[in-house]
């Protein structure tokens, strides 16, 4: 089954054949016969914490948080401590063989990633987030995020302009981010955020993608065929985090 969410008129009618798409501390008590120098009625027990920000409703104990302090500050995405989805780093850099910039004129890019067993096994068993409600919500969010997160300094300037899912039997199910260029000028050397895609914990294994042809990389002008695509790469297999580290590196060079 095919998702096409906020769908603008695509370009990616020129890609290639592939289809698109707890610890809890234990508590101890201190036995008076071994110890004659604790006088302080409060050595004697210690306080149990849950490490599972997400798990209780308890208010945070008024022994370690000041509330004239502001919140601490989120590291690695600006979405909500209970995120459950994250993305997949690219960087784009100017092959070596090109004597101009590649990425001049560059006015939509399609990025595509193949699936790795874990997250086709994810979206299988989990219909609604394909084509149902929760899908579209999830989709809708990281729409707004994947060009705006403060995970990298040297994000491409870029809109989401949609997404591709093709799942089909017997191929690969690949999915597709197509990004507006806001300034062509500034995408060598800088990073896309593909996805979003569920994190581990929602996953129940290492979720990853991968960059599997040139034709999964490829810049396009207002109006016309491709630009540019990708000659070489560098790891290619890329891991849903949160952080924007371990990525796909990708050298560009003109079609």
């Amino acid at each position: 089954m095919t998702l096409l969410a906020a769908c603008a008129p695509g370009k990616n009618d020129t890609d290639d054949d592939s289809s698109t798409s707890s610890s809890t501390s234990s508590a101890s008590t201190a036995d008076p016969t071994e110890s004659t120098d604790a006088t302080d009625p409060t050595d004697a027990t210690e306080s149990t914490e849950s490490t599972d920000a997400t798990g209780t409703t308890e208010p945070p104990s008024t022994t370690t948080s000041n509330p004239t302090e502001p919140p601490p500050e989120t590291t690695g995405t600006t979405g909500s401590e209970a995120d459950e989805f994250g993305f997949i780093c690219v960087e784009l850099a100017k092959a070596e063989s090109e004597e101009s910039d590649p990425f001049a004129g560059t006015d939509t890019i399609y990025l595509t990633l193949e699936l790795d067993p874990c997250l086709n096994e994810f979206y299988q068993t989990h219909p609604e987030y394909v084509d149902g409600p929760e899908g579209t919500a999830v989709l809708e969010e990281w729409r707004g995020r994947l060009c705006s997160e403060t995970v990298a300094p040297g994000l491409v300037s870029c809109e989401v302009d949609h997404f591709e899912t093709n799942m089909g039997e017997g191929v690969p199910t690949q999915f597709t981010v197509a990004y507006k260029v806001l300034d062509a000028a500034q995408i060598d050397g800088r990073t896309l955020l593909w996805g979003p895609a569920p994190l581990a914990e929602l996953a129940g294994c290492e979720p990853k993608a991968r960059l599997t042809t040139p034709f999964g990389v490829q810049g396009f002008p207002e109006n016309g065929g491709p630009l540019w695509s990708a000659q070489s790469w560098e790891n290619p297999v890329g891991l849903v985090k949160s952080e924007a580290n371990g990525c796909i590196k990708v050298h560009v060079a003109k079609q």
